[in-house]
């Protein structure tokens, strides 16, 4: 059995969509970005999304760098949307930077589960993005006191699901993939990253997601559609 549980953070415990939407939100009213463009805040979201995962794809093959995904993400988005160079905000990306971090809405159930695996096996975090970002979210939302450790990507220097990263979440650890299980939900970075380092993993798809995976992964990892399930797992 494990004596280690480690867990991704967005969207497996943090809810990146919620807390991201709500901060979009509030800078779509606080820009006033209903007087430069046709497009609703529900577009505004929408284009910002697509763009976001654009970009997040490029970083993550070192196409681009950090400073350059930060403000990319909105002027990409200002300019699908129609606006004039001239009515851009020129400091949005960082007031988002500033404001999302300290959302504190958390995936179903992430509380209750952390509580109970808590008391029972040391938990650890391993979270692609940037550290000082990263390390807000579990600040503001109260959930540093159950990570013994952290292994974030923009620290190792390489990001999910490269191995190295769950070498160094080991390392970090004073653990071992036999004695080790990880919890994430997204398909590529999280479980077909853990495989291949040879962990065990668990799935986390609330959303009920079709699985697309090698037969030869399938017995290596166990979905899971709400986080309390671990408990009948462990």
């Amino acid at each position: 059995m494990p004596n280690n549980l480690f867990f991704d953070l967005d969207h497996t415990i943090w809810d990146f969509d919620a807390n991201a939407d709500e901060t979009l939100l509030e800078l779509y009213e606080l820009y006033e970005l209903k007087n430069f463009s046709d497009h609703s805040p529900q577009d505004f979201l929408a284009i910002y999304k697509r763009n976001n995962d654009e970009l997040w794809d490029q970083y993550r093959q070192h196409k681009i760098e950090k400073a350059v995904l930060r403000w990319k993400r909105f002027t990409d988005t200002f300019i699908e949307m129609g606006m004039k160079d001239e009515d851009v905000p020129q400091d949005i990306w960082d007031k988002y930077l500033d404001i999302c971090p300290t959302k504190t809405k958390l995936m179903p159930g992430a509380i209750e589960t952390l509580d109970y695996l808590a008391a029972r096996y040391d938990i650890h975090l391993i979270t692609n993005g940037f550290a000082e970002t990263q390390k807000r979210k579990l600040k503001h939302s109260d959930l540093e006191k159950y990570f013994k450790t952290l292994t974030i990507s923009e620290e190792v220097g390489v990001q999910k699901p490269h191995p190295h990263i769950f070498t160094a979440a080991l390392k970090n650890a004073n653990s071992s993939a036999t004695k080790s299980r990880y919890v994430g939900d997204n398909m590529e970075a999280d479980v077909k990253g853990g495989i291949n380092s040879g962990w065990q993993v668990f799935w986390y798809n609330p959303h009920k997601q079709a699985a697309k995976i090698s037969q030869e992964l399938m017995d290596f990892y166990t979905e899971i559609n709400h986080l309390q399930e671990l408990k009948e797992h462990l």
